[in-house]
């Protein structure tokens, strides 16, 4: 993020930390928060702007990471330790834009970050709640684009409580994938001979020898066995 979305998630991070000393959430809590992470990793998958910038590698080599690091910020002011986020609708829509230009140099015009804002706020409010419609519609319309969304096993639709446990496990597994798979890793170069600098002069090849007519010694070629 930019210096003022910077603050805007220490201010989450602030706020995790002190909310760290709470009892932890029951396990429907801890559902809900999985349907949602889940949900938000489809949203950004389903993001065209952020899809063609990773993939298109516009933020460099780490594109990948940089993606992965958006995610995480937005999960830090959705962690489900209260019912409202910890960030405003504008905040994040405007740290959505700023990301994408600061770490992409994608300038956005088609106010996808306000969508896309909107609907992160939107799961946030009904999966508190265990309406996990939206959520898991999100991943099927992902799962249709990337075919990241794969069920463990086949559900029989007649046994709600399978269905539900089934569904608890693969937001779970959804959420923990890579966005848009791993990232990059960077080439260890601590072995590998420093990089010329500007001005320097190149390394100097060896003189050879001349003669006392000033023509270069040539060292005769060895004769083969016959």
């Amino acid at each position: 993020f930019s210096q003022r979305e910077k603050s805007i998630v220490q201010k989450c991070v602030s706020l995790n930390k002190k909310s760290s000393t709470m009892q932890s959430p029951p396990s429907d809590a801890s559902s809900a928060l999985s349907e949602f992470q889940a949900g938000v990793t489809a949203a950004l998958r389903s993001w065209n702007a952020l899809r063609t910038a990773s993939d298109s590698a516009w933020g460099g080599f780490d594109s990948r990471a940089k993606a992965e690091d958006l995610r995480t910020n937005i999960f830090s002011c959705f962690d489900g330790s209260q019912s409202t986020p910890k960030i405003e609708l504008e905040e994040l829509e405007d740290s959505l834009h700023s990301y994408m230009e600061d770490e992409f140099s994608v300038v956005l015009d088609d106010n996808s970050e306000r969508q896309l804002a909107e609907l992160i706020f939107r799961m946030y409010e009904t999966c508190s709640v265990g309406n996990f419609s939206i959520s898991r519609q999100v991943v099927e319309n992902a799962r249709k684009i990337s075919e990241a969304y794969t069920p463990s096993k086949v559900i029989n639709p007649d046994d709600d409580e399978e269905m539900e446990t089934v569904n608890v496990i693969n937001a779970q597994e959804y959420a923990s994938q890579h966005v848009f798979g791993a990232p990059v890793p960077v080439q260890d170069k601590s072995n590998e001979p420093p990089a010329r600098q500007l001005g320097e002069n190149s390394a100097v090849k060896p003189q050879q020898e001349l003669d006392d007519d000033g023509f270069a010694t040539v060292a005769p070629k060895r004769k083969g066995k016959r």
